[in-house]
């Protein structure tokens, strides 16, 4: 047959999820971020002009 991962300890599997959690966090904080990022770096005037 096949032979099934053992479980790590809880201790292990605590500082595994809090890492993942960290990088998840951090991913989300990114993508929230971005367009206020771009937004500031290309200066652009909120107005809106149009020629006829």
């Amino acid at each position: 047959m096949f032979n099934m991962p053992r479980r790590p300890d809880k201790a292990t599997a605590y500082k595994q999820l809090r890492t993942h959690l960290a990088f998840m966090g951090a991913w989300v904080s990114v993508i929230r971020l971005a367009p206020y990022v771009l937004h500031f770096l290309t200066k652009e005037k909120e107005e809106l002009k149009l020629e006829l």
